[in-house]
């Protein structure tokens, strides 16, 4: 009987092996196309300032033909961006709110008709006085200080003259 029993095993062992590995072949396969799985895709946004323009990018792998602008939102937009396919990716700017606070933003993108969505993080740097305006402020303050002494040393030597009696 133990004969018997062996081979049925082994048999029903390599018949289950071969039918799990025939179900299981197409889900090992990887992705397909696009309906069926997110694009692999990336969404840059650059780094900037309250109240200045940033540059978006949109890099599809499995860019839609039929998809010849795309949109990014952020809170932190003043508008939501509209990006131009332009040979190899999409491409636009968008301004940032003046009030948006320094630090990390997020953005959204949605392609193919709904299906894909992508966020990316970028920084919004705090907003910053030039270094222009700061030097010519310091040459504009020194300028007066210097002009206002020379008013004093003025006055001061015409008082002295006039009270200085004359001696012959």
């Amino acid at each position: 009987m133990f004969r018997a029993t062996c081979p049925a095993l082994v048999s029903c062992a390599a018949a289950a092996a071969l039918t799990f590995g025939v179900l299981a072949s197409p889900a090992l396969a990887g992705p397909t196309s696009p309906p069926q799985y997110a694009p692999s895709a990336t969404l840059n946004v650059s780094t900037g300032t309250p109240g200045h323009e940033v540059e978006a990018l949109w890099l599809d792998e499995w860019r839609d033909d039929n998809e010849k602008t795309v949109r990014v939102t952020s809170p932190a937009f003043d508008a939501p961006a509209t990006l131009t396919f332009n040979g190899r990716q999409y491409e636009g700017k968008a301004r940032l709110r003046p009030d948006a606070h320094p630090g990390q933003a997020q953005a959204r993108v949605v392609t193919h008709g709904g299906q894909a969505v992508k966020k990316a993080v970028f920084w919004i740097d705090p907003a910053k006085t030039s270094s222009d305006d700061s030097s010519s402020l310091v040459w504009v303050t020194g300028g007066a200080l210097v002009a206002a002494g020379a008013g004093v040393v003025g006055v001061l030597v015409v008082r002295r003259r006039h009270k200085r009696p004359v001696t012959r």
